[in-house]
């Protein structure tokens, strides 16, 4: 029984880094795709950022997939060693290590931390996108406001007689 214990520990450890090593690649592509979207908005390029856009939601699904693959690989882990307790992937780590699986173990460890990286590296440059989205959207209401002209004001009578200021266009 623990034979085959071991072994299913063996398929479903290997299974799990493949995963990550998978989830490295999308989110490097997730990562190009994010620059590509800086690129595009720089160049005012609409046709070629929304393709960008739809491209990085389509990715994002695919990530998705494959993190309900993976929770799916851990709790079925959890099941069949009660004493795994699994919640993140460190925990992952440790239990295989405590099983002497250090090749696997350290294997799900650098892949997760060239994962981290990579998702620091999309953050930062989502930021980017974001802070140049701002200033785009504050110089194009600075610009309209530019064609209402200046505001002026007008002293008009209220029903009681009284001047009141009126700001008009």
């Amino acid at each position: 029984m623990e034979g085959s214990q071991d072994l299913e520990l063996k398929f479903k450890s290997e299974a799990i880094a493949d995963l990550w090593q998978e989830h490295c690649a999308l989110h490097t592509q997730l990562f190009e795709l994010t620059c590509d979207e800086y690129v595009h908005l720089l160049a005012s390029d609409m046709e070629e950022l929304d393709q960008v856009i739809e491209d990085k939601k389509a990715l994002i699904g695919r990530i998705n997939q494959l993190e309900d693959k993976r929770q799916l690989l851990v709790q079925e882990l959890n099941n069949n060693h009660p004493n795994a307790k699994i919640e993140k992937m460190a925990g992952l780590i440790l239990f295989l290590k405590s099983k002497n699986m250090e090749t696997d173990a350290t294997r799900i460890e650098k892949l997760n931390l060239v994962l981290m990286d990579i998702i620091d590296k999309i953050q930062n440059q989502n930021k980017k996108n974001q802070l140049y989205l701002n200033k785009a959207l504050v110089s194009l209401k600075e610009l309209k406001e530019s064609f209402g002209g200046p505001k002026k004001q007008y002293n008009t009578y209220g029903s009681n007689g009284a001047a009141r200021n009126d700001l008009r266009r």
